[in-house]
């Protein structure tokens, strides 16, 4: 066999197992990948590294927490789900510190892989690095006008850029460090969307594929943040000129986001930059004004909110339909913890498999509930109620009763009434309301209907007004709320 076609060979070879790992990741994606390596002869390998297992029932409790200022208010919300271990952490920072940038609010999302100390660690230190260097900007500018309280205005964007990408470098190189002298075994690697905030401007700072997501007080879609992935041409001919190369979308076949703060062993080549390396640290800075804003058929809007969120919140929404439901829940009910507990169990329903995280950062602008959405929307959830009691009465065996199948004869009966199907949430459908179902099922089943307890478990909440938050261990687990696997397999079934 000559040479050429031994080459065509392999390069056919490699092509079909590598569509065969994707379909298995794709199809077996409760399988545990560790080391999972393929070789020719010719010492071509790459290997998949696991990011996680999962459990045979998800866990549901959340964590909130909830704070304001004289601008802004914000709520968060964060579930295991079905992950074996919570890899996600987060910053609500209201006052960046009390001095120059005592008007600035930091908030952030940074999803873990392999492990949550880089994720934990950026949530605790990351922002105190910009600070460091937004200081030194400052301070390089002596010799200009600037004031003791810094406003975005008074701020080249270039100069402000460059000062964020130095903190996250130095970020990084100093958790390298500390992971070199004090654990060197720790492969954590972690994305991170984040944002500052002041009286004029929003800034968005992302690394890898967390996403945020600016919206207008008419629901549309204002600034989407742009996801870090291999597959992308750019990152692709990085990762390319660095060495590496690009396997079922993955770097190296192992890696699904091309930037990321930690993930070290993608960073060994000393000859480039830290921005040319295989996994970049390197965040993307966008930018946009808090003023009036006009859109493409010439009416004013204003930005409403902000939502800050993981890939498992993106998995299964688009920017669309996460800023139309979340705009209605606001006619509903000005608390924001709720709103981002029914994004979380909306997910869930809709077959989330990852852990969740999301903040939403409301402006003055945001809308406001009023009565005749709040009677539209308890109106809703009683039908759903009673359609519930109404089939569940029906079957005389109510001990074999599935969840799964008495759901699906609600939403099949309801949805024959257009009055329901034109009260159900924009963006949301049915499926926002499998919850208002499971409450009610749980309780008839229990034979405490009266009570209607809610099977979500405890939630966890944490309020303050205009200070920081730090982030809970994640080592603690939360326990598994009853949701068996079989009936998580189904709960993509009606997203409606």
């Amino acid at each position: 066999m000559s040479k050429k076609v031994f080459k065509t060979c392999r390069q056919r070879f490699i092509k079909f197992v590598s569509a065969a790992v994707q379909r298995s990741l794709y199809y077996h994606e409760s399988l545990s990948f560790e080391n999972v390596s393929i070789a020719d002869s010719t010492n071509y390998s790459f290997s998949i590294r696991s990011m996680g297992q999962f459990l045979e029932k998800p866990k549901v409790e959340k964590h909130n927490s909830r704070g304001k200022n004289d601008d802004i208010r914000y709520g968060l919300g964060s579930m295991q789900g079905w992950r074996v271990d919570m890899e996600d952490a987060h910053a609500t920072i209201l006052t960046l510190d009390d001095n120059s940038w005592s008007r600035w609010s930091y908030f952030g999302v940074f999803d873990g892989h392999a492990g949550y100390r880089t994720a934990v660690k950026a949530a605790e230190k990351l922002h105190l690095q910009i600070l460091s260097s937004l200081n030194a900007l400052v301070a390089d500018n002596a010799n200009e006008t600037v004031p003791s309280k810094v406003i975005s205005s008074q701020l080249d964007f270039s100069k402000f850029e460059t000062a964020i990408k130095d903190a996250y470098f130095k970020f990084d190189h100093e958790w390298r460090e500390e992971n070199r002298n004090n654990n060197q075994d720790d492969k954590s690697g972690s994305t991170a969307i984040s944002c500052l905030i002041d009286a004029e401007r929003v800034y968005f700072l992302n690394v890898g594929d967390s996403r945020a997501i600016l919206v207008s007080s008419e629901g549309r879609v204002l600034l989407a943040t742009k996801d870090h992935k291999p597959s992308d041409q750019v990152e692709r001919q990085r990762i390319q000129d660095a060495g590496g190369t690009v396997l079922i979308q993955r770097v190296n076949g192992s890696l699904a986001v091309s930037r990321a703060l930690g993930d070290f062993e993608y960073k060994n080549n000393s000859n480039r930059r830290p921005d040319q390396q295989l996994v970049s640290p390197e965040p993307e800075v966008t930018c946009h004004s808090r003023t009036l804003t006009i859109d493409s058929n010439k009416q004013e809007e204003q930005i409403a909110f902000i939502v800050l969120a993981c890939d498992g919140i993106w998995d299964v929404m688009t920017n669309e339909e996460l800023a139309a439901y979340i705009l209605g829940r606001m006619h509903v009910t000005d608390d924001l913890n709720e709103i981002c507990n029914s994004v979380l169990d909306m997910c869930l329903y809709k077959g989330s498999k990852d852990n969740m995280s999301l903040i939403i950062i409301a402006f003055k602008t945001a809308p406001v509930p009023t009565p005749e959405w709040k009677e539209k929307d308890e109106t809703l959830n009683t039908e759903i109620k009673k359609k519930t009691i109404e089939i569940f009465n029906l079957n005389p065996n109510r001990t074999s009763l599935d969840a799964n199948t008495i759901w699906q004869q609600v939403v099949t009966s309801l949805n024959e009434q257009s009055s329901i199907r034109e009260a159900l949430p924009i963006g949301g459908g049915f499926v926002s309301k499998r919850s208002v179902f499971e409450r009610i099922f749980d309780s008839l089943i229990k034979g405490t209907h009266q009570t209607e307890t809610s099977s979500n478990g405890p939630f966890i909440n944490d309020e303050h007004d205009d200070e920081t938050h730090r982030h809970d261990d994640p080592s603690t687990n939360p326990s598994s709320a009853d949701i068996s696997s079989s009936t998580g397999n189904n709960l993509a079934a009606l997203t409606q």
